[in-house]
């Protein structure tokens, strides 16, 4: 029978690869981001300082001597997820996110899926030719960080396949996948609530060559290394309404993934990674440290009723942290937070709640 031995969560946005001397620079960007979320409604970055954002997090510390201090922070958090794995000898990984405009477009946005092919591959991002020369270094520096060299990651497709039709079977419609297509592109809404009625923002992205979407990715580079046992890709749709997951959902997926794990007939040993969030593109501090809270007292009433109107955007992302808790839940590992540091690089609070925490 398999068993669960390490349980590990991540975010893996751009601050984690980038130096903190960049991350004022990076979040100049964040005055012309349409896709801002402010406590359930999207508004400009403009809008949000003149209107909704308080005096404490204005006055919020934006140095770099801070910024270093969070950064250091965040990487020996990561650094210790890393030994972490390594001792923990696992067989495969699972590593349960999401995509933004990778493999899923409105052509097909499942709301779960699982990769099961023998192999995925990592394709660095393109080459950056748009912007400055500091913003096509910055923008090189994060395609690096998510990937700097082509290759094919081994996935276990034995389990995965499982996997499948173990939830099948206990009512999960999970939609599977076993090879990647040349190229992807499409177009993608972004439906959050705004003043008058929804955002009217549609990303469209032009097809090319895709890998590994990044939540996959920024593990396997900065935390698995050379030589890693195989990854099974489980992919959960929290950005995208109106099929984006809710906590209810997620909680019970990671019940129903447990309980596969444990049905598998094989003795091998399993590690299962969240990667993602916590809050973005805008700050939530309190979402954060009540989601941290409740994955330690294994609160099931707070995990699966956090308030979707403050899950729209990245922030989503917090719903693989709820599916990794449930996993975890019968596992008799603990939960132990690593680091939390919440990254407000702007006046409007924009920037990141950079969580790191294990089950051992």
């Amino acid at each position: 029978m398999a068993s669960i031995v390490l349980g590990a969560a991540t975010s893996h946005t751009p601050l984690l690869i980038l130096p903190p001397a960049m991350w004022l620079e990076y979040a100049e960007r964040d005055e012309h981001n349409p896709e801002l979320v402010f406590r359930g409604r999207a508004m400009s970055y403009q809008e949000a300082v003149a209107t909704v954002v308080p005096d404490w997090i204005r006055a919020r510390p934006r140095d770099l001597a801070t910024f270093e201090r969070q950064s250091a922070r965040c990487q020996a958090a990561l650094d210790e997820l890393a030994r972490d794995l390594a001792a923990a000898r696992p067989d495969v990984i699972l590593i349960i996110s999401d995509d933004q405009d990778e493999w899923f477009y409105e052509s097909n946005m499942p709301a779960f899926s699982i990769f099961w092919g023998d192999t995925v591959p990592l394709i660095p991002r393109p080459k950056p030719v748009r912007g400055t020369e500091r913003q096509r270094l910055m923008d090189q520096l994060v395609a690096d960080g998510y990937g700097d060299a082509r290759r094919d990651v081994p996935v276990d497709s034995g389990l995965g396949r499982h996997l499948v039709e173990y939830l099948i079977e206990h009512d999960f419609d999970v939609s599977q996948m076993t090879y990647v297509e040349e190229s992807y592109g499409g177009r993608v809404a972004r439906r959050y609530p705004a003043g008058d009625g929804e955002l009217d923002v549609v990303r469209e992205t032009p097809f090319r060559p895709q890998g590994l979407p990044h939540g996959y990715a920024f593990v396997v580079r900065r935390l698995l290394g050379e030589g890693h046992p195989p990854i099974l890709p489980i992919s959960q749709n929290t950005c995208y309404p109106p099929n984006a997951v809710t906590p209810r959902r997620c909680h019970a997926l990671g019940a129903a993934l447990a309980g596969a794990v444990a049905a598998w007939d094989d003795d091998v040993r399993v590690a299962v990674i969240a990667s993602g969030g916590l809050s973005h593109f805008v700050v939530d501090e309190e979402l954060d440290r009540s989601l941290l809270r409740a994955l330690r007292e294994g609160d099931t009433a707070t995990l699966t009723s956090l308030p979707r109107e403050r899950l729209y955007s990245a922030t989503s992302e917090c719903l693989n942290w709820v599916t990794l808790g449930a996993m975890m839940a019968g596992t008799g590992l603990a939960m132990e937070e690593l680091a939390y540091e919440p990254v407000y690089r702007t006046e409007a609070g924009t920037g990141a709640g950079l969580g790191f925490a294990r089950w051992t």
